[in-house]
């Protein structure tokens, strides 16, 4: 009896001491993913008063509508380049900095200076800077002798790329800076002692210890690309046209522009049913690695 007793107090203690977190996870998470899902089934819209149930009709008014392709397909080859570069970018400047010399603080503190501000201030501090009219670097393009729109149609998806890869690029090199900060030194000490050369150990022995790290900072990063919307939302705000609108910027101008509710619904539930998918794949793999490399 005593041993059920204890059983049940310590139960009771988890529950209350998890209690806030249920609640938060209620309110903040549940209640608007539940929403979210009810009105995908909805004809919401601001100009009807009335809010009915309408079955699938948004989500088939949305695979018709050829801005929604559009803006899938530019998301998914802008977030496939930045990903990619950013990734060898962060860890070619892990490498760089996982060692000492002079002036390496403030090297750092540099690099990672980009993620400290507010992407939508970043964007705005761009938008600044690459003005055509009072920009400086248009006016340093111009004391090169070189007349270049950066906002044309053929410059302004190699401009974003850029600059999401001078923004991001500090995320990915943070996360791989702090794997190798724990690689054990015995490896490659070891490595050395075999004759391996500073390559054949980046590939034979820093490379497999450090996988889980890799894939935990490219999932993060694809995901965070995926929903990218700030800067590009404060420079083109998805234009010239249509060229440069995300899947983010194409709910949100569904919602807010053009005051469909129901539609904008639809297609975020799409973009979080083909998400999910590949949350237990990412973190599967991320554990069963890490598994494999503590044998």
């Amino acid at each position: 009896m005593a041993t059920i007793a204890k059983r049940r107090s310590r139960s009771a203690a988890a529950v209350l001491l998890s209690s806030p977190l249920i609640v938060f996870a209620l309110i903040f998470v549940l209640y608007p993913l539940s929403s979210g899902i009810l009105t995908a089934f909805q004809a919401n819209t601001l100009l009807e008063p009335s809010v009915d149930f309408n079955g699938i009709q948004n989500f088939i008014s949305l695979f018709k509508n050829d801005a929604f392709a559009k803006s899938a397909g530019f998301t998914l080859g802008f977030s496939a380049v930045v990903v990619s570069i950013e990734m060898v970018l962060g860890f070619g400047l892990a490498l760089l900095l996982n060692r000492k010399f002079p002036g390496k603080k403030v090297f750092f503190t540099m690099i990672l200076l980009p993620i400290m501000v507010a992407p939508a201030l970043l964007g705005i501090m761009f938008r600044l800077l690459l003005n055509g009219d009072i920009g400086a670097v248009p006016a340093i393009l111009q004391g090169l002798g070189l007349s270049v729109s950066l906002f044309s149609p053929s410059s302004v998806v190699p401009l974003l790329v850029v600059l999401d890869i001078l923004q991001w690029t500090p995320f990915t090199f943070l996360i791989i800076y702090a794997g190798l900060q724990s690689f054990p030194s015995e490896l490659l000490e070891a490595s050395a002692m075999d004759g391996a050369g500073y390559f054949r150990s980046l590939k034979s022995v820093v490379m497999p210890v450090l996988t889980p790290v890799l894939f935990a900072a490219f999932f993060l990063r694809s995901i965070d690309a995926l929903r990218t919307f700030d800067v590009i939302y404060v420079l083109t705000a998805g234009g010239p046209g249509t060229s440069t609108t995300t899947l983010s910027i194409f709910i949100y101008k569904t919602a807010f522009e053009s005051g469909d509710f129901g539609k904008a619904a639809a297609a975020a539930l799409v973009v979080l049913i083909c998400l999910i998918p590949f949350v237990p794949f990412i973190v599967k793999r991320i554990a069963s690695t890490g598994m494999d490399n503590g044998k």
